[in-house]
Protein backbone atom coordinates (compact mmCIF):
# COMPACT_ATOMS: atom_id res chain seq x y z
CA UNK A 1 0.00 0.00 0.00
CA UNK A 2 1.20 3.48 -0.93
CA UNK A 3 0.20 6.85 0.52
CA UNK A 4 -0.27 10.00 -1.61
CA UNK A 5 -0.82 13.45 -0.12
CA UNK A 6 -1.45 16.62 -2.11
CA UNK A 7 -1.98 20.26 -1.34
CA UNK A 8 -5.33 21.53 -2.60
CA UNK A 9 -5.23 25.16 -3.83
CA UNK A 10 -2.75 25.60 -6.65
CA UNK A 11 -1.80 21.93 -6.70
CA UNK A 12 -4.80 19.61 -6.98
CA UNK A 13 -7.06 22.55 -7.86
CA UNK A 14 -5.75 24.70 -10.68
CA UNK A 15 -5.53 28.38 -9.76
CA UNK A 16 -6.24 29.75 -13.23
CA UNK A 17 -9.30 27.65 -14.02
CA UNK A 18 -10.48 27.37 -10.42
CA UNK A 19 -11.27 23.68 -10.87
CA UNK A 20 -9.78 20.26 -10.22
CA UNK A 21 -8.79 18.93 -13.68
CA UNK A 22 -10.40 15.72 -14.88
CA UNK A 23 -7.07 13.92 -15.23
CA UNK A 24 -6.40 14.49 -11.51
CA UNK A 25 -9.76 12.99 -10.54
CA UNK A 26 -9.29 9.97 -12.79
CA UNK A 27 -5.79 9.33 -11.42
CA UNK A 28 -7.05 9.54 -7.82
CA UNK A 29 -9.74 6.98 -8.58
CA UNK A 30 -7.22 4.67 -10.23
CA UNK A 31 -4.77 5.12 -7.34
CA UNK A 32 -7.35 4.14 -4.72
CA UNK A 33 -8.71 1.27 -6.82
CA UNK A 34 -5.19 -0.17 -6.76
CA UNK A 35 -5.43 -0.36 -2.96
CA UNK A 36 -3.52 2.82 -2.15
CA UNK A 37 -4.52 5.67 0.17
CA UNK A 38 -5.09 9.26 -0.92
CA UNK A 39 -5.58 12.46 1.05
CA UNK A 40 -5.20 16.23 1.09
CA UNK A 41 -2.97 18.46 3.22
CA UNK A 42 -4.34 22.00 3.18
CA UNK A 43 -4.45 25.32 4.98
CA UNK A 44 -8.25 25.16 4.76
CA UNK A 45 -10.37 23.70 7.53
CA UNK A 46 -12.57 20.70 6.82
CA UNK A 47 -15.79 22.66 6.26
CA UNK A 48 -14.27 24.85 3.55
CA UNK A 49 -12.53 21.89 1.91
CA UNK A 50 -15.70 19.81 1.79
CA UNK A 51 -17.63 22.69 0.21
CA UNK A 52 -15.14 22.48 -2.65
CA UNK A 53 -15.03 18.71 -2.90
CA UNK A 54 -18.79 18.28 -3.19
CA UNK A 55 -18.35 19.33 -6.82
CA UNK A 56 -16.07 16.38 -7.60
CA UNK A 57 -16.10 12.61 -7.45
CA UNK A 58 -13.16 12.45 -5.06
CA UNK A 59 -13.01 10.16 -2.02
CA UNK A 60 -10.44 10.93 0.66
CA UNK A 61 -8.94 8.37 3.03
CA UNK A 62 -7.75 11.15 5.36
CA UNK A 63 -7.34 14.93 5.56
CA UNK A 64 -4.58 17.03 7.11
CA UNK A 65 -6.28 20.40 7.67
CA UNK A 66 -5.32 23.91 8.78
CA UNK A 67 -1.64 23.31 8.07
CA UNK A 68 -1.43 20.17 10.18
CA UNK A 69 -3.33 21.41 13.23
CA UNK A 70 -6.21 18.99 12.62
CA UNK A 71 -5.96 15.47 11.20
CA UNK A 72 -9.11 13.57 10.23
CA UNK A 73 -9.89 10.16 8.83
CA UNK A 74 -11.98 9.52 5.73
CA UNK A 75 -15.19 9.71 7.76
CA UNK A 76 -14.14 13.15 9.03
CA UNK A 77 -13.56 11.98 12.59
CA UNK A 78 -10.76 13.94 14.27
CA UNK A 79 -7.64 11.88 14.87
CA UNK A 80 -5.46 14.69 16.21
CA UNK A 81 -5.92 18.38 17.00
CA UNK A 82 -3.60 21.12 18.24
CA UNK A 83 -5.66 23.99 19.64
CA UNK A 84 -4.49 27.51 20.43
CA UNK A 85 -5.31 27.98 24.11
CA UNK A 86 -7.82 30.71 25.07
CA UNK A 87 -5.07 32.45 27.06
CA UNK A 88 -2.86 32.74 23.96
CA UNK A 89 -5.83 33.73 21.80
CA UNK A 90 -6.68 36.52 24.22
CA UNK A 91 -3.18 37.99 23.95
CA UNK A 92 -2.85 37.43 20.21
CA UNK A 93 -5.98 39.40 19.30
CA UNK A 94 -4.61 42.39 21.22
CA UNK A 95 -1.85 42.75 18.62
CA UNK A 96 -2.28 45.90 16.49
CA UNK A 97 -1.95 43.59 13.49
CA UNK A 98 -5.26 42.06 14.53
CA UNK A 99 -7.12 44.67 16.55
CA UNK A 100 -6.18 48.02 15.02
CA UNK A 101 -6.09 47.38 11.27
CA UNK A 102 -8.39 46.55 8.40
CA UNK A 103 -6.60 43.29 7.67
CA UNK A 104 -8.97 40.51 6.73
CA UNK A 105 -8.65 37.87 9.42
CA UNK A 106 -10.19 34.42 9.49
CA UNK A 107 -10.64 32.41 12.69
CA UNK A 108 -10.35 28.66 12.06
CA UNK A 109 -11.88 26.31 14.58
CA UNK A 110 -11.67 22.53 14.37
CA UNK A 111 -14.82 22.33 12.25
CA UNK A 112 -16.08 25.91 11.88
CA UNK A 113 -14.73 29.09 10.32
CA UNK A 114 -15.43 32.73 11.13
CA UNK A 115 -14.34 36.18 9.97
CA UNK A 116 -13.40 39.10 12.21
CA UNK A 117 -13.96 41.50 9.31
CA UNK A 118 -15.63 41.26 5.88
CA UNK A 119 -13.75 38.79 3.71
CA UNK A 120 -14.17 39.56 0.03
CA UNK A 121 -13.28 36.11 -1.30
CA UNK A 122 -15.82 34.15 0.76
CA UNK A 123 -19.59 34.78 1.05
CA UNK A 124 -20.74 35.79 4.53
CA UNK A 125 -23.15 32.87 4.70
CA UNK A 126 -20.15 30.54 4.54
CA UNK A 127 -17.95 32.55 6.89
CA UNK A 128 -20.08 34.38 9.49
CA UNK A 129 -18.68 37.26 11.50
CA UNK A 130 -17.37 36.72 15.01
CA UNK A 131 -16.73 39.40 17.63
CA UNK A 132 -13.59 39.73 19.71
CA UNK A 133 -15.74 38.99 22.76
CA UNK A 134 -16.88 35.68 21.27
CA UNK A 135 -13.44 34.71 20.04
CA UNK A 136 -12.05 34.50 23.57
CA UNK A 137 -14.96 32.29 24.66
CA UNK A 138 -14.00 29.50 22.25
CA UNK A 139 -11.66 26.68 23.16
CA UNK A 140 -11.45 25.02 19.72
CA UNK A 141 -9.49 27.63 17.74
CA UNK A 142 -6.64 26.03 15.78
CA UNK A 143 -5.55 28.76 13.36
CA UNK A 144 -5.80 32.44 12.45
CA UNK A 145 -5.52 33.39 8.78
CA UNK A 146 -4.29 36.90 7.98
CA UNK A 147 -4.39 38.46 4.52
CA UNK A 148 -1.61 40.91 3.60
CA UNK A 149 -1.15 43.13 0.58
CA UNK A 150 1.97 41.31 -0.61
CA UNK A 151 3.75 37.99 -0.14
CA UNK A 152 6.73 39.91 1.21
CA UNK A 153 4.62 41.27 4.08
CA UNK A 154 3.44 37.76 4.89
CA UNK A 155 7.00 36.41 4.96
CA UNK A 156 8.17 39.32 7.12
CA UNK A 157 5.47 38.66 9.71
CA UNK A 158 6.40 34.96 9.70
CA UNK A 159 9.87 35.98 10.91
CA UNK A 160 8.59 38.53 13.44
CA UNK A 161 5.79 36.47 14.97
CA UNK A 162 7.90 34.05 17.08
CA UNK A 163 9.76 37.01 18.57
CA UNK A 164 6.45 38.34 19.91
CA UNK A 165 4.75 34.99 20.57
CA UNK A 166 7.31 32.17 20.90
CA UNK A 167 4.42 29.74 21.31
CA UNK A 168 3.08 30.54 17.81
CA UNK A 169 4.38 30.09 14.28
CA UNK A 170 3.40 31.34 10.83
CA UNK A 171 2.75 29.24 7.73
CA UNK A 172 2.94 31.60 4.71
CA UNK A 173 0.96 30.98 1.54
CA UNK A 174 1.29 33.72 -1.07
CA UNK A 175 -0.20 36.90 0.48
CA UNK A 176 -1.64 34.99 3.44
CA UNK A 177 -0.11 34.01 6.75
CA UNK A 178 -1.71 31.21 8.75
CA UNK A 179 -0.92 31.36 12.45
CA UNK A 180 -0.71 28.06 14.35
CA UNK A 181 0.84 26.74 17.53
CA UNK A 182 4.63 26.51 17.32
CA UNK A 183 5.84 23.43 15.47
CA UNK A 184 2.55 22.87 13.68
CA UNK A 185 2.83 22.62 9.91
CA UNK A 186 1.96 20.12 7.19
CA UNK A 187 5.04 18.04 8.02
CA UNK A 188 3.85 17.74 11.61
CA UNK A 189 0.30 16.82 10.57
CA UNK A 190 1.52 14.13 8.19
CA UNK A 191 3.81 12.70 10.87
CA UNK A 192 0.88 12.44 13.29
CA UNK A 193 -1.25 10.79 10.60
CA UNK A 194 1.38 8.17 9.81
CA UNK A 195 1.95 7.36 13.47
CA UNK A 196 -1.74 7.14 14.35
CA UNK A 197 -2.56 4.94 11.34
CA UNK A 198 0.59 2.83 11.57
CA UNK A 199 1.68 3.80 8.07
CA UNK A 200 5.27 4.76 8.88
CA UNK A 201 6.75 2.11 6.59
CA UNK A 202 4.44 2.73 3.61
CA UNK A 203 5.87 4.44 0.50
CA UNK A 204 4.84 8.09 0.75
CA UNK A 205 4.39 10.63 -2.06
CA UNK A 206 3.66 14.29 -1.31
CA UNK A 207 3.15 17.23 -3.66
CA UNK A 208 2.54 20.95 -3.15
CA UNK A 209 3.08 24.34 -4.73
CA UNK A 210 3.86 27.05 -2.17
CA UNK A 211 5.68 28.07 1.02
CA UNK A 212 3.38 26.29 3.46
CA UNK A 213 4.13 23.06 1.56
CA UNK A 214 7.89 23.36 1.98
CA UNK A 215 8.10 21.55 5.35
CA UNK A 216 6.45 18.42 3.96
CA UNK A 217 8.30 18.66 0.64
CA UNK A 218 11.68 18.82 2.38
CA UNK A 219 10.89 16.18 5.01
CA UNK A 220 9.45 13.60 2.65
CA UNK A 221 11.45 14.38 -0.51
CA UNK A 222 8.27 15.50 -2.20
CA UNK A 223 7.28 16.97 -5.53
CA UNK A 224 5.81 20.15 -6.94
CA UNK A 225 3.83 21.22 -10.01
CA UNK A 226 5.07 23.08 -13.05
CA UNK A 227 3.04 26.20 -12.16
CA UNK A 228 4.79 26.58 -8.79
CA UNK A 229 7.38 29.30 -8.15
CA UNK A 230 11.08 28.63 -8.87
CA UNK A 231 11.93 28.18 -5.19
CA UNK A 232 9.52 25.24 -5.10
CA UNK A 233 11.13 23.70 -8.16
CA UNK A 234 14.48 23.93 -6.41
CA UNK A 235 13.18 22.26 -3.24
CA UNK A 236 11.28 19.44 -4.93
CA UNK A 237 12.65 16.06 -5.95
CA UNK A 238 10.73 16.32 -9.22
CA UNK A 239 8.38 18.69 -11.04
CA UNK A 240 5.17 17.33 -12.52
CA UNK A 241 2.60 18.89 -14.82
CA UNK A 242 -0.17 17.78 -12.47
CA UNK A 243 -1.08 15.70 -9.43
CA UNK A 244 -2.53 13.15 -11.82
CA UNK A 245 0.83 12.78 -13.55
CA UNK A 246 2.54 12.28 -10.19
CA UNK A 247 0.07 9.57 -9.17
CA UNK A 248 0.30 7.77 -12.51
CA UNK A 249 4.10 7.91 -12.43
CA UNK A 250 4.20 6.18 -9.04
CA UNK A 251 1.28 3.81 -9.51
CA UNK A 252 3.29 0.60 -10.06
Amino acid sequence: MKIAITDYDGTLRDFKSGIVPKNNIEAIQKWRKAGNKFGIATGRNISMLDIELKNYDITLDFVVCVNGAVVLDGERSILNSVRISPAIVKEFIKMPLVSDTNNQIIVFCEREIFSIRPYSEIPIELVPYISFEDIVKRDDIVQFGIKFQTAEESLKMKEELPKIFPMLCGNPNRIYLDVNMSGVDKKYGISRLLNIKGWQDCPLFVIGDDSNDLPMIKEYKGYTVKTAAPFMHEAAAKVYDSVGDMLNDNMD
